[in-house]
Formats: structure tokens, C-alpha cells, sequence
């Protein structure tokens, strides 16, 4: 017997018909609310609907049905007055199912993730329901899952003044990361914490900072977006981690399964660049989602906005606009014809082009003609900057517009066309990135370096250039107004330049990482430089302290 989207032709009207009159009934329930028998009737067909689609294997279409049934039954048959949202929501749970049918038609195949948010928007409405999670529908058992897999038994357990510095690394990362600073700056911080966990904490909790580092990457290098839900899962390894140090010595709490899987979903859709997300998937055998997030989102769109057919019918429509506009523009900058007539005609054409593509969303170009076609009004006739600025704004249009017709429904803002807002000079502000971009250069340079040194066993060959390259990113900070983190920069290439080349004494590996967490949070000072959301001062206080540990006290601390 067919299943799934491929036997979706043999009972495609019936379905369609189906959701038609369950569709009718929930509307005429909403002008009648004290009819009990049409919400009844409703949920009957909401069953049959179910039943089919179970029968012939969509799995998000059967549960979407398997929600809109548990919605339609806790609303009151003869008091539905208060229910207009979960009845819309019902109402658009049908029409999102007959654009998801025809899509698997189209496809050939299913994908159910695309129903989850509507799954869960249903959820919603219901007191007590949690909403699923992304992976929901991902081909992983949490029963399979080694919970113990990381971790080292013999390794000594951190120390609490170690453990709260990297707890406190922990949480400043992932502050700036739920407040809205962005991955780049904070992914560094934790990734370091959550090495150095991985190492030291019990196996369990050292697998979720294995699985939570490889995520973590995913999000950054691939990159996915950065969801409040995906937020939560690293707040959970930071709840975690306070478990395992408050109850050091003690039987490690319950594990996480749910958790692990989670981050294993979003190392399972990191692509290839990501290198701890690919040691992660083959040491795990993780299963292949079948899509990349990028695909996800196009396919939503698709499935939320207009058809691709007529998008790419707009687009045309607005092409033809646009040449007819620029045919004007010529006649008026060559003088040819009536010029009042070509202008009336151009500036009716301008606004019919900028009201419709402020209806495609496209509010910065359908703002720039706008604003040429309220100037044009005075334009006189030797005015010809004037024109050349329409034809510019005009020329924006053409490329939104085939922007339109190449992704569809799946369009964003065309680049280049926001202001300066940051009310300095555009030469002074790429300077100060280009030296923000060399100092963290230079940092990275150092931290390879000081890699090298480990891995070939103490060869000093590797850290002879490390003192003066510090010093230099050193010069660049204070250039920015950044003395403090340039003293920290100096303690650091004091350490490694009295410590390890004038003695040759190879120091202990407890001490060149706490060298690497100072250097982390210079890093991380860096990336967050040009924001104010993340208290930058708290950052240079723990490479403050990581360098007096070492027995460097910077000036002022």
C-alpha cells in the first residue's frame, strides 16, 4: 500500500472537501456560538480527517490533527464567547494543512517540522501543555543516547575558586547571548568553560558540555539562528554545572537525556565547517535530519506566504512598471516630448510602484521612491541631479524586484541601504574596525602559538615571536582607549617572556590554561568593544584575576 505524500493523490479531494465543510462548520459555530452541535459536527470531521492522514503516514499532518481535536474539545459547546483566538486558531491550523498538503504533493515527501510551529501555537491555547521542542520529529531516542560517554574518572575535580571563575566566564557568554549581543562575541567564553568542564566534571555532565561546545559552534559557524528555546538549553548547562559544583564529592544528580538530545539536534544540523560537530556526529552515529535550517526556513516561508507562481507573476508586473518608468526618465532628461505630461505620468507611476512594494514588505526601497517622487514634484527642468537620483531609487526597485522573482516569498531588505546611525565618521569607524580586526589577529596568532608550544612538547621555537606580538595588539588597544585591557595584554606577554623563554621552565598545564583563559577574555572584550549590553569591566576583572593566579597583578586591578 502507498503511504505518505506519494499516496496523497488518491484521496486528495476527499481530504480537501473534508477540510472545507469542517472549515464551514467552525465558521458558522463563530456567528452562532450557542450551537453546540456545529462544534460537534466539527470534531467529527476532525476525527476523520486524523484518521485518514494517520492511515496513509503523514506524521506532522496527523498530529496537527491530533492537536486541533484537543483544542476543539476543551471549547465549551454553549459558551464559546471567550474562545475567538483558539477558534482562529483552528481556522488557520485548516488552511495551513491544505498548503502543507500541497506542498507534500509538489514534494514528493513530507516535512513535518514545518507544521511545528502551528503544533504549538495550538499547545498554546490549552492550560498545562507544553510546546514541543525542534527536535520533536528528529530520528533520535533519547533511551539510545550514551549519557556518560566524556569525562575522565581519575581527573582531579576542579577547585571552587576555578570552578566559580569558569561558571562566572560561563555566565557573562551567555548573558551577552540572551540579551541579544549575538554568538560571535559570547561563543568564545563559553566554549572555554565548557572545555575545561568537560574535562573536570563528572561524565555526565562532562557529555552535555561535549554536546553543548559542538552546538554552540553550530550556532555560531554555520550558523543557525539563535531561538529564546535554544537560548534556554545553554541556561540549562549553566544550572547544570551549579548542580554538579554544589554537590562536589556527592552522587551527581539525575541526568538529562531530554537536554542531550536537544543539543545533539543542533549539532546535527551544523554543516560541514564545523569540526567539533563533526566529531560529535561520528562518534555518535547521529542521523541525518534531511535538511539544512536555511532549507527549513525557505520551506516555511513557502508554505506561510504567497505561491512561488505568483510571486514570480508580481515581479513581472513590476518589471514592466520599471521599464516604463525609466523609458520617462530618458525622455526627460533628453527633453524630448511633453515634459509636463511625462512627469505627471512618471509620478503616478512612482506611486503606484512604491505603495505596492511597501505591500510586498519591501518598506526601504518603497520609502526611497516615495521620497524621489515627492521631490520630482518640484523638479525643474535643468534639475538633472535630481533625476539621476530617482533613477538611483529606481534602480534599487529592479534589484529588490529580482531579488522577488529568483527566492520567492523568501525575501529580506536589500543591502546597503541603511543609514549611519552611528554618528562618526565612516573613514574613523572602519579604521577602529581594521584595528579591532588586527588586534584579534594578533590574539588568535598568540593562542596558536602558545597550541604549538604544547603539542611539540615544549619547543620554545613556537613562543619567540609570542611577547612582541602581544605587545603589539597591546599598542593597538591603547590606540582604542582600552588601557586596561592592554595592561592585561602586558602581563601576559611579561609571563610567558619571564616564565618560559628567560627560565626555559616548561610550566604545568593548569597554568597555561589559566594563561588561556585571560587571553579568552581579551578576546571577548574585543568582539563585544562597540556594544554596552555585556558589562565589558566584569570580563577584564577575570582576566584580571586569571593573571594573578599566575602571579601577575595588573596595574590597578
Amino acid at each position: 500500500m502507498l503511504t505518505g505524500a506519494t499516496s496523497l493523490d488518491l484521496v486528495r479531494e476527499e481530504l480537501f472537501a473534508s477540510m472545507g465543510e469542517v472549515e464551514d462548520l467552525l465558521q458558522q459555530f463563530l456567528e452562532d456560538r450557542h450551537n453546540g452541535s456545529l462544534l460537534q459536527q466539527a470534531i467529527e470531521g476532525l476525527h476523520q480527517l486524523r484518521g485518514t492522514l494517520e492511515l496513509i503516514e503523514l506524521r506532522g499532518a496527523a498530529l496537527l490533527m491530533t492537536e486541533m481535536i484537543a483544542l476543539a474539545t476543551d471549547i465549551p459547546e454553549h459558551d464559546g464567547e471567550d474562545r475567538n483566538e483558539p477558534l482562529s486558531a483552528l481556522c488557520d491550523g485548516l488552511f495551513l494543512l491544505e498548503r502543507y498538503l500541497q506542498q507534500c504533493r509538489h514534494q514528493g515527501f513530507e516535512r513535518p517540522e514545518l507544521l511545528l510551529p502551528a503544533i504549538n501555537q495550538l499547545r498554546s491555547h490549552r492550560s498545562g501543555v507544553a510546546p514541543y521542542a525542534d527536535s520533536h520529529f528528529y530520528a533520535l531516542s533519547t533511551a539510545e543516547l550514551p549519557l556518560g560517554l566524556r569525562g575522565n574518572d581519575d581527573a582531579e575535580p576542579l577547585d571552587k575558586r576555578t570552578f566559580n571563575r569558569l561558571r562566572q566566564m560561563y555566565q557573562l557568554g551567555l548573558l551577552g547571548m540572551i540579551r541579544g549581543e549575538g554568538v560571535a562575541a559570547s561563543a568564545p567564553l563559553m566554549m572555554r568553560a565548557l572545555q575545561r568542564w568537560e574535562m573536570r566534571l563528572d561524565r555526565e555532565a562532562a557529555t552535555l558540555c561535549w554536546a553543548a561546545a559542538a552546538a554552540l559552534e553550530a550556532i555560531e559557524v554555520t550558523p543557525l539562528q539563535l531561538t529564546a528555546p535554544r537560548k534556554k538549553l545553554f541556561a540549562q548547562i549553566d544550572r547544570v554545572a551549579r548542580e554538579r559544583g554544589a554537590r562536589a564529592g556527592a552522587a551527581p544528580p539525575q541526568s538529562q537525556p531530554q537536554l542531550l538530545r536537544e543539543l545533539l539536534y543542533l549539532v546535527a544540523l551544523g554543516d560541514a565547517t564545523c569540526e567539533r560537530c563533526n566529531q560529535v556526529k561520528q562518534t555518535l552515529n547521529l542521523p541525518d535530519t534531511g535538511y539544512t535550517e536555511i532549507e527549513l526556513e525557505s520551506a516555511f516561508l513557502r508554505l506561510r506566504g504567497p505561491g512561488v507562481d505568483v510571486m514570480r507573476s508580481v515581479a513581472d508586473a513590476l518589471r514592466e512598471e520599471i521599464t516604463a518608468i525609466k523609458d520617462l526618465l530618458d525622455l526627460l532628461a533628453r527633453n524630448a516630448g511633453d515634459a509636463e505630461q511625462s512627469l505627471d505620468t512618471l509620478a503616478a507611476a512612482l506611486e503606484r510602484l512604491w505603495k505596492t512594494l511597501s505591500m510586498l514588505d519591501l518598506t526601504t526601497v518603497a520609502s526611497e521612491i516615495e521620497s524621489a517622487a515627492q521631490q520630482l514634484r518640484h523638479w525643474a527642468g535643468n534639475d538633472m541631479a535630481l533625476l539621476e537620483k530617482v533613477a538611483d531609487a529606481v534602480l534599487q526597485a529592479e534589484t529588490a524586484v529580482n531579488r522577488l522573482d529568483e527566492k520567492g516569498s523568501d525575501v529580506g531588505p536589500v543591502p546597503g541601504n541603511g543609514p549611519n546611525v552611528s554618528g562618526e565618521p565612516v573613514e574613523l569607524r572602519e579604521a577602529r574596525i581594521v584595528l579591532i580586526e588586527e588586534s584579534q589577529a594578533g590574539l588568535s596568532l598568540a593562542k596558536r602559538a602558545i597550541t604549538a608550544y604544547m603539542e611539540s612538547g615544549n619547543d620554545l621555537m613556537h613562543l619567540m615571536n609570542v611577547p612582541s606580538t602581544l605587545e603589539t595588539v597591546r599598542g593597538g588597544l591603547i590606540f582604542l582607549g582600552m588601557s586596561r585591557a592592554g595592561n592585561i595584554i602586558h602581563q601576559s606577554a611579561r609571563y610567558i617572556q619571564e616564565n618560559m623563554l628567560q627560565q626555559q621552565t616548561p610550566p604545568q598545564s593548569q597554568q597555561l590554561e589559566v594563561l588561556a583563559d585571560a587571553l579568552t577574555g581579551i578576546e571577548f572584550y574585543l568582539e563585544s568593544a562597540e556594544r554596552s549590553v555585556v558589562a565589558n569591566a566584569d570580563v577584564l576583572a577575570l582576566a584580571e584575576e586569571s593573571l594573578a593566579e599566575l602571579g601577575y597583578q595588573v596595574a590597578g586591578a
